[in-house]
C-alpha cells in the first residue's frame, strides 16, 4: 500500500531539542515523536523531563547546562558517539536576564546576549561534524518575532513586569543572521539551516492577565494568541525532507503581527 504520510522519512531521524521539555519545546518534541524521531532532550532538570514524557517511548534525557561551553560539547558528543550521526539540531533553549531599558546592567544585557545567542552558535559548533554524516542535516534556530521588529511598548504600559528587553531582542536579531550564515556554509554539505520566529505566545501564568492577552491578541491579524500546537506543522515542515530546498529563511510564525 502506498505510504500516505508525508512526514515518513523522520522516522528513527536523530533530533536533537535544547529546552525540550518546556511550553514550546515540548510541543516541537511531541510531534517530532508521534512522526518517528528519535529525540534527545538537552536540558538540565530530569524530573521535568520525565513529568512532560513519562509515557513516550524514542525520547531520551542528556543533562545540559546549556551556559556552560564544555557541558555543551560533552553533550553534543555523546549523542553523536552513540547514534553515529544528528540528523535535526533545535535550539530552542533561553536564558537571560530581564530589566527595565534604562536600568539594566552592561553585565545583564551581555547575560542575555549569551543566553539568547550565543550558546545557539555552541551548540551548532559542536553539532556539525554530526550533522555532516546525515544525509540532510538540519538546524532549526528559534529566533522571536522580536529580533524583526522592536516591542510595541504602549502594550507593557502598567505591564511593566511583561515587558520585553532590549537584549532578548537584539539577540534573537542575531540568530536570524547566524542562521543566514550557517545556511550559506554548510549548504555544500547538504545541510540546511533556517529560523523560527515566534509571535506572542504568553506562557501559561502570564495567559491569566486577561486584559494583557487582549493587548497582545489586538496586534495580531488572527485576533489570538499562539498556542504552542501552533508551532508544530513548521518544526515537522523543517525537520523533514520536504524542506530540502529552504535554507536560510526566517519563518514568522506570528498570527500576522509582523505584516
Amino acid at each position: 500500500m502506498e505510504n500516505l504520510n508525508p512526514f515518513s522519512d523522520l522516522k528513527s531521524k536523530i533530533v536533537v531539542i535544547t529546552g525540550g521539555y518546556g511550553y514550546l519545546g515540548s510541543a516541537m518534541a511531541n510531534i517530532l515523536l508521534e512522526y518517528g524521531a528519535i529525540v534527545y532532550i538537552l536540558a538540565r532538570t530530569k524530573s521535568k523531563f520525565d513529568l512532560e514524557f513519562s509515557n513516550q517511548l524514542s525520547v531520551f534525557f542528556v543533562k545540559t547546562d546549556v551556559q556552560s561551553i564544555k557541558s555543551i560539547d560533552d553533550s553534543i558528543q555523546e549523542i553523536g558517539n552513540k547514534e553515529g550521526r544528528i540528523d535535526v539540531l533545535i535550539n530552542n533553549a533561553y536564558y537571560g536576564v530581564s530589566n527595565h531599558p534604562e536600568k539594566m546592567t552592561s553585565e545583564e544585557f551581555r547575560r542575555g546576549v549569551d543566553g539568547g545567542l550565543n550558546q545557539f552558535y555552541d551548540f551548532i559548533r559542536a553539532s556539525i561534524k554530526y550533522l555532516k554524516l546525515s544525509e540532510n542535516g538540519k538546524i532549526i534556530n528559534i529566533a522571536s518575532m522580536y529580533g524583526m521588529v522592536v516591542p510595541d511598548l504602549d502594550i507593557y504600559d502598567g505591564r511593566e513586569e511583561f515587558l520585553n528587553p532590549p537584549n532578548y531582542g537584539t539577540a534573537k536579531a542575531g540568530v536570524i543572521h547566524l542562521s543566514k550564515y550557517y545556511a550559506m556554509y554548510l549548504g555544500k554539505y547538504n545541510i540546511n539551516v533556517n529560523s523560527i520566529s515566534p509571535g506572542p505566545f504568553p506562557s501559561e501564568d502570564v495567559q491569566k492577565d486577561k486584559e494583557f492577552i487582549k493587548r497582545l491578541e489586538s496586534k495580531t491579524k488572527l485576533k489570538r494568541i499562539g498556542i504552542p500546537e501552533d508551532l508544530q506543522g513548521i518544526t515537522l515542515l523543517l525537520s523533514s525532507s520536504l524542506s530540502s530546498y529552504i535554507t536560510g529563511q526566517n519563518i514568522a510564525i506570528d498570527g500576522g503581527w509582523t505584516i
